[in-house]
C-alpha cells in the first residue's frame, strides 16, 4: 500500500481481515503474538506510524481502539439497475460487508450520479429542514471526505446518523436542519470514533410517506 512499509502493510491487512472475520479489530496484544514481535512497544510504534500515514485512527482509551480509516474494498456487487440498502451498520465491520445488507432499491445509481452508491433507512426528524423525513430512504455517494458544509451520512460509535457536517482543527461539529436538535461536537485529537460512509445525494420517498392535501 502507498506509504506503508512491507511489514505496516501486513499490519493494516491484519487489522482489516480481523474487522471482517470477527466483526471488531485486534488487540495490540493479538497483533504482537500474531507477528511475533518481541514487545508491546514494537506493535505501538508500527501502529502509530499507520496512523500518521493516514489509514488508521488509534484510541488508547479502548482495548481493541484501531480504527480503519481506508475504505475496504466492497464485497457487496454492484448493479446498473439497483442500489444497496444497508440496514443497521456496525462501526467494526466495513459498511460494504454483507452482514449489513437488508435489500436492494430498483433504482438505478446513475438516476444520483454513479459511482458506488448505497442508500440507508432514515430514522428520527432531525433533517427535517432539509427535506429529509423520518421514513425516507437517503441515497449515498461511498467516499471517506465531504466538503465542508455538505449533508453525509457519519457513522459515530455503531450508529450510523446523516447530518450536515462542518470540520475545524481538531473537531468535527454535526449539525441538524432541525433547530429543536443540538450539534453533535467530537473532538478528533481525543480519539472519538467518528467516520464519514458518504455525500448525501437525494431520497427515495417511501409509499407511508407519500401524502395528498
Amino acid at each position: 500500500m502507498k506509504g506503508l512499509t512491507k511489514k505496516q502493510s501486513e499490519i493494516l491487512d491484519f487489522v482489516g481481515e480481523s474487522q471482517k472475520n470477527s466483526g471488531f479489530p485486534p488487540t495490540q496484544a493479538e497483533i504482537r503474538e500474531h507477528f511475533g514481535f518481541g514487545s508491546q512497544n514494537a506493535v505501538r510504534n508500527h501502529l502509530q506510524l499507520i496512523e500518521k500515514k493516514g489509514h488508521i485512527q488509534l484510541n488508547s482509551r479502548k482495548a481493541r481502539g484501531i480504527q480503519l480509516l481506508s475504505l475496504p474494498t466492497p464485497v457487496i456487487e454492484q448493479s446498473d439497475n439497483s442500489i444497496p440498502l444497508l440496514g443497521r451498520i456496525a462501526a467494526g465491520l466495513p459498511i460494504w460487508a454483507e452482514q449489513n445488507l437488508e435489500g436492494h432499491l430498483p433504482v438505478p445509481p446513475a438516476l444520483f450520479g454513479g459511482g458506488e452508491i448505497f442508500a440507508l433507512h432514515v430514522l428520527g426528524d432531525s433533517m427535517i429542514g432539509a427535506g429529509i423525513n423520518s421514513g425516507d430512504i437517503a441515497i449515498i455517494k461511498r467516499m471517506d471526505r465531504v466538503e465542508n458544509g455538505e449533508i453525509a451520512a457519519v457513522l459515530v460509535e455503531q450508529e450510523a446518523t446523516l447530518k450536515r457536517v462542518f470540520f475545524s482543527s481538531a473537531a468535527l461539529v454535526l449539525k441538524s436542519e432541525n433547530p429543536a436538535f443540538k450539534d453533535l461536537t467530537y473532538d478528533m485529537d481525543k480519539g472519538d470514533s467518528v467516520r464519514i460512509l458518504g455525500r448525501y445525494q437525494g431520497i427515495v420517498r417511501t409509499a407511508d410517506n407519500r401524502c395528498c392535501p
